[in-house]
């Protein structure tokens, strides 16, 4: 066998060689991730959880500036569209639905009842009977000025009266529930919506930031992570990272070939040079 036979066919062995041992790593890899998928998804979550998307750097991206004026900005567009649109009554709204229904009726006989209360409460303050007597009835002079104050507390402690304050109070408020809305932009101006907004947007950071450690805990958001990896076909994940460095896999095997090859007419010359 002549010296370039013989260099030829080490170089073309060893080639084989390196290019074969660099593909079956490559496949080893690959089976060793199907294998130990369960690991790889507890460590992939434990990454995504504690470095790239811990608690402490989402609430920290909450709240920038940028995060903080994109939230405003979006409630208070969300605050336009509601504030053109034609709102019926509140009778209206819940016609047809009786929980609605009976939880509206509860609700205006409860606020009647509260306001009629607080309209007693505040009376019962001297000043404040003095200062109703004289704007309904005027300076009274005589034996009845100073006693119209007292007399008028007495009148309002009475059973019947406060009743019958109820039942005006309740009345106005149903007569309300009966008048249709409108158009919220009439009771809302600009200048409210933007503070409305902005109140609701530092009202929803802070909550945030607050609550959500406690809202990932409570969502399992990185057990998802590993269920869906847990649940994922490694196939699928194998063909895709084959496609994507397809090129480079391939580098690695040609690489392992041109070693392998280099190593093999290293070898028949060292035999040529030792004969």
């Amino acid at each position: 066998m002549t010296f370039l036979t013989q260099t030829l066919i080490q170089g073309a062995f060893g080639f084989a060689v390196g290019a074969g041992t660099n593909d079956l790593a490559i496949r080893w890899i690959f089976k060793t991730i199907h294998r130990k998928k369960l690991v790889l998804g507890k460590a992939i979550q434990d990454v995504i959880s504690t470095e790239l998307m811990s608690p402490d750097s989402i609430i920290a991206r909450l709240a920038s500036p940028d995060v903080r004026e994109m939230m405003e900005r979006n409630i208070r567009d969300a605050i336009d569209r509601h504030c053109i649109v034609e709102y019926p009554s509140i009778n209206e709204a819940v016609q047809g639905n009786p929980v609605a229904e009976n939880a509206v009726n509860d609700g205006i006989e409860r606020l009647a009842s509260r306001l009629a209360d607080d309209f007693v409460h505040y009376y019962t303050e001297q000043d404040a009977r003095v200062k109703f007597v004289r704007n309904v009835f005027g300076k009274i002079r005589g034996v009845l000025g100073p006693l119209m104050p007292d007399i008028f507390g007495m009148i309002l402690h009475m059973p019947e009266l406060q009743a019958r304050v109820r039942h005006e109070m309740a009345r106005a408020l149903q007569g309300f529930a009966k008048r249709p809305i409108g158009r919220l932009n009439r009771i809302i101006d600009p200048s409210a919506r933007i503070y409305l907004a902005s109140i609701c947007a530092d009202a929803f950071s802070a909550y945030l930031s607050r609550n959500l450690p406690v809202l990932l805990q409570q969502l399992k958001i990185w057990d998802v992570i590993h269920e869906t990896i847990a649940g994922f076909d490694m196939n699928k994940i194998e063909g895709v990272t084959r496609r994507i460095i397809n090129a480079e896999l391939r580098g690695v095997t040609l690489w392992g070939g041109v070693i392998g090859l280099i190593v093999g007419i290293s070898q028949s010359l060292v035999l040529w040079l030792l004969k």
